[in-house]
């Protein structure tokens, strides 16, 4: 038996464990990793929906409940359906209308997680076939008035799962084949490409795979590396495929956003539109200032709920005509508080509440409510002061008529270092100067 035999039935065993390893490694990692995401892209959409969800059951707003079900129903072509159901259980709205108003009875299921905020997910296998369903609890003012069911079909995931499972086996076997053909002649040039599969292997557990191995030789290990090239291919095509969900639900995150915000400006006919106007405003700034995309995306968020604590303001005061009183006064005051209370109830949301919350400090310190003063005011809140002012003077009430866009500019000027920061202040007047546009913002409020 000579060395060069013995050395290839090494090299045959050595080839034959990596392969068997690195095909049972794929496939644990794929179906862990595609199991994983669509847990994350449920459960982020269930609680982005449930946050948005509390406030139509609270206002007893079955459209807006309907029309949030319907929208991530149709968006979503794998959803199954979707539920709103109250604390007694009753469905106040469904993807089937025809389910509205009945009892909502969960299906049995094995529970795959469990979140402490009582959020869970759970497998359900049915005759018609298994989903994963995301049951979150709707809760506002740290009371959950109800819960938000979604599921997921499963077909999607084992389709990507039997399609990785598929292309991994048949590379696997192709490259047993070929080195059970070419071991007598892979001699000491054996090593070298075995390496680069098996680091090949470590960089795509790992995520930090750049690319195609580079193939040098035309034989057996050359085949070797192009199948490994293919199962790595496989399983970018999949992570591209997560990714541009991602992207779906980032786009129906600020959708949902948005409609949050018109709903509250809807409330009365002054500020209809107002937070867009201020979001539009606040974002010539931030282009002004050279903000990057992603600054400028949080900016426009965090203009956009800049007033959502104003839904906790009655009626009767938030479009009395005339002047308020002081405890009326006091009231509007506490706005900034309860909008960061209840961006504090959505972890996707917290980062804007400091934005929300010192949006009406003053740079000299008379502001409210924490008195904070100069550079110690973030500068997202520096920003929409002076776009909330602006827009403020700027629109017409029933008891005022809306002051010139040259007044206005004045006013800010003149309340520069005192109520507003000089630097933002200069900033958004060069800004505005350069944009002979302006007028047009409330169009693209509309937009928004």
């Amino acid at each position: 038996m000579g060395i060069r035999f013995k050395l290839s039935l090494i090299s045959f065993l050595l080839v034959s464990a990596v392969i068997l390893v690195a095909s049972f490694i794929f496939m644990g990692i794929m179906d862990s990793f595609l199991l994983a995401e669509l847990v994350k892209r449920g459960s982020s959409l269930s609680r982005g929906a449930a946050d948005v969800a509390g406030y139509s059951m609270l206002a007893r707003d079955r459209l807006s409940l309907d029309n949030l079900v319907a929208k991530i129903r149709e968006r979503q072509e794998d959803i199954r359906y979707v539920a709103v159901v109250d604390r007694d259980g009753t469905i106040t709205a469904h993807s089937d209308m025809r389910k509205s108003g009945t009892k909502f009875v969960p299906a049995d299921g094995v529970v795959i997680s469990r979140e402490p905020d009582g959020s869970r997910v759970s497998r359900i296998d049915r005759s018609g076939g298994s989903s994963y369903e995301f049951s979150t609890p709707v809760v506002f003012a740290n009371r959950e008035i109800g819960r938000f069911y979604l599921a997921i079909d499963s077909g999607v995931l084992t389709a990507a799962q039997a399609a990785a499972r598929r292309k991994i086996a048949f590379a696997a076997a192709v490259i047993l084949f070929i080195a059970v053909l070419g071991t007598y002649h892979i001699g000491r040039i054996f090593t070298a490409p075995i390496k680069q599969l098996s680091d090949g292997v470590s960089l795509l557990k790992s995520g930090r795979y750049l690319g195609k191995i580079r193939v040098t030789l035309h034989d057996e290990i050359g085949d070797l590396t192009r199948n490994f090239n293919d199962m790595a291919h496989v399983i970018t095509m999949q992570q591209a495929k997560l990714e541009e969900y991602a992207r779906g639900l980032e786009e129906s995150y600020l959708s949902t956003v948005k409609i949050l915000a018109t709903s509250i400006d809807a409330r009365d006919d002054y500020t209809l539109q107002h937070s867009a106007r201020v979001a539009a405003l606040s974002l010539m700034v931030g282009e002004e200032l050279g903000l990057g995309d992603n600054e400028q995306r949080e900016l426009e968020v965090a203009a956009l709920v800049h007033d959502l604590g104003k839904i906790r303001i009655p009626d009767q005061i938030l479009k009395k005509a005339g002047p308020l009183s002081r405890d009326e006064l006091q009231r509007i005051k506490q706005h900034p508080r309860d909008g960061a209370e209840i961006l504090d109830h959505s972890r996707a949301l917290r980062r804007f509440i400091p934005a929300v919350l010192y949006h009406h400090e003053w740079y000299n310190g008379q502001g409210y409510l924490e008195g904070l003063k100069g550079d110690d005011i973030p500068l997202f809140a520096s920003i929409i002061a002076i776009a909330d002012a602006y827009d403020a003077m700027t629109t017409s009430r029933t008891y005022r008529v809306g002051r010139p866009t040259e007044t206005a500019v004045q006013e800010i000027v003149r309340c520069r270092g005192t109520q507003f920061n000089p630097f933002v202040v200069d900033v958004f007047v060069a800004a505005l100067a350069r944009r002979s546009d302006i007028p047009s913002l409330t169009v693209l409020g509309a937009m928004a």
